[in-house]
């Protein structure tokens, strides 16, 4: 089937890099469970883009910074306030959405985490409401992949391909409010 995908794990990626560029080491990652009924698959991918941004910057993933969980709001909260609950915690959280990062930031609210003085969030996906809450994001261009999209469907019933075309968009870092070098100490 032609179709027109974004690269996750380039966007998984991007955000680790923008993290760690600003001085952050210990970051943490929260998504989708990787084995789910509809069989998505971009959780997983940013996440092997967060994994591989900390392997190259010389940092080891820390299993207790990684939390996995249905893709809602509410559920990203509970996730985050272990996370950020726990002795050891997470300076910078990358999320796979900006619905689960709206559960974060939710979170440190709730635990009086002051964002992006001491915690940094980023999310994915780059929705209208990343914007009202300055939510840092990676914006994966899904108004051109609609219209690009588009352009394939009509293309294809003028005159079907011999092999599927396939488009694949990068993503970009849309830097807000909620992510700044991690305190001093």
């Amino acid at each position: 089937m032609p179709h027109v995908i974004g690269d996750d794990v380039l966007g998984g990626e991007l955000a680790s890099r923008h993290l760690i560029d600003l001085g952050h080491q210990a970051i943490g990652f929260l998504g989708d469970q990787f084995e789910n009924p509809l069989g998505f698959t971009s959780s997983r991918h940013r996440f092997a883009g967060w994994e591989r941004a900390l392997t190259n910057a010389g940092i080891a993933p820390r299993p207790d910074f990684i939390a996995l969980g249905a893709h809602s709001r509410y559920e990203a909260r509970e996730l985050a306030a272990r996370m950020l609950g726990a002795q050891e915690r997470p300076t910078a959280i990358f999320a796979a959405s900006d619905t689960q990062a709206l559960g974060v930031l939710s979170a440190a609210h709730d635990a009086g985490i002051h964002v992006p003085d001491d915690l940094s969030v980023i999310g994915y996906d780059d929705i209208e409401m990343a914007d009202h809450v300055g939510l840092t994001t990676i914006r994966q261009q899904l108004f051109e992949s609609g219209r690009r999209g588009a352009e394939l469907l009509l293309h294809e019933i003028e005159q079907r391909s011999e092999v599927a075309p396939s488009i694949e968009l990068t993503p970009e870092i849309v830097v807000r409010a909620t992510t700044a070098p991690p305190k001093e100490g």
